[in-house]
């Protein structure tokens, strides 16, 4: 850790322990999963894949972090598809304050759908909630044991 951004950024904190430790679901030398904060009713057990180095957004992504990145996205995509029972999944992005990032360090949303879930972009105004820590730990026992 070098600067500012990794001593601050709550995703670098969650990866060191210091914030919700238990809820990280998989992690090796490049990529982490853990359950994101906020999660719709319908849509329980969305999952965050991020990279283990801070980068702030998708401009950093170098080919060290690229390939496990992607690979993991794959299987956390399968994985949440089995551990929460979805019939399919929803790989969001945001990029910029204007393309809806609020936490500047890449990630990616791994989100479950389901058949008429009326899901919506995540947003408190329409229905999305914080999750208590121990329901977050709880899902990412479950995405541990499908992964």
């Amino acid at each position: 850790m070098t600067g500012d951004a990794e001593t601050t950024c709550a995703f670098c904190r969650i990866l060191r322990g210091e914030l919700t430790p238990g809820v990280v679901a998989f992690r090796d030398a490049h990529v982490a999963v853990f359950p994101s904060l906020l999660q719709q009713p319908r849509n329980r057990g969305h999952m965050l894949v991020v990279p283990v180095r801070h980068v702030a957004g998708i401009y950093g992504v170098d080919a060290e972090i690229a390939g496990p990145l992607m690979t993991t996205l794959s299987r956390v995509a399968s994985a949440v598809k089995k551990a929460f029972g979805a019939e399919g999944v929803t790989i969001r992005q945001n990029s910029d304050r204007a393309g809806g990032q609020d936490v500047f360090h890449l990630h990616f949303h791994v989100i479950p759908r389901f058949n008429r879930d009326e899901f919506v972009a995540i947003d408190r105004k329409l229905g999305a909630m914080e999750i208590a820590i121990e329901e977050r730990i709880e899902q990412a026992k479950r995405l541990a044991a499908v992964l």
